[in-house]
């Protein structure tokens, strides 16, 4: 079966029966002289991916199910449990919607901090609006990478892939040397430690950036604070690390 039979029989896309057998979901077999030949067993599996896609399973999730690493009651479960937080969610989303409404408001003159506020309080009492947390995600790779000069807020690089290279080895270096003192030897090894060091301070500060975010919601001062905070949790961690190294070499 070519991909236009398939095309016509599911009513899709040929781009999305490529994605998917990107994604590994089908394998159709390869003919001679280079074309698919899609079978029906491939049309059946699309026509179930389809309709996964439609209640809400990822791709992923499709993918676990197609290679039976996990059941699909299990699978059903967890995603009514999604769809009904995902419901919340749109609840209150919709009712702030038909309050605006109702305002006849503007977006020009709309009243942010009221309605900031308002979905603060709201959400105190355990009332759910759409998540940020993806958007707060993307945004913060670009807020840890700033550290090191390598790119502005937003993550767009200002500066040369030598000069990157040129600051992560100059850090390293520096790393090293002061562990190197600290361990009273100088060695290949304080060097590795010192790189492998500076890549866990990136990956504490990704790891963070997002629970302090909603952290700040409660406490002020880490709102106002976003880097401090990063940075002196970094130093707690890096201080523990450095405490279990005397404990385990004494």
């Amino acid at each position: 079966m070519t991909i236009k039979e398939m095309e016509t029989k599911l009513d899709i896309p040929r781009a999305t029966i490529r994605f998917y057998e990107k994604e590994g979901l089908i394998t159709p077999v390869r003919e001679e002289n280079g074309y698919r030949d899609y079978s029906k067993d491939d049309l059946e599996k699309i026509k179930k991916i389809v309709i996964l896609r439609k209640i809400g399973f990822s791709v992923n999730d499709i993918a676990d199910l197609l290679d039976g690493a996990r059941s699909f009651p299990e699978a059903l479960d967890e995603n009514i449990l999604n769809l009904k937080k995902q419901m919340e969610e749109l609840k209150g989303a919709l009712i702030l919607s038909e309050k605006m409404k109702d305002s006849v408001e503007d977006l020009k003159t709309l009243n942010v901090d009221s309605y900031l506020n308002y979905i603060d309080e709201e959400e105190k009492q355990g009332h759910k609006f759409m998540t940020i947390a993806k958007d707060i995600a993307r945004t913060e790779k670009g807020v840890v990478f700033e550290w090191f000069a390598w790119t502005d807020i937003n993550g767009d690089p200002y500066v040369s892939i030598w000069t990157v290279l040129r600051d992560a080895v100059i850090t390293m270096a520096v790393s090293g040397v002061i562990l190197s003192l600290y361990r009273k030897n100088w060695n290949i090894i304080n060097f590795r430690d010192g790189a492998l060091g500076i890549l866990l301070i990136v990956a504490v500060e990704a790891v963070l950036s997002i629970p302090l975010y909603f952290l700040g919601k409660k406490h002020p001062w880490i709102a106002k604070n976003r880097k401090k905070a990063l940075f002196i949790s970094a130093l707690i961690l890096c201080a523990v690390l450095i405490l279990l190294d005397i404990v385990l070499n004494v």
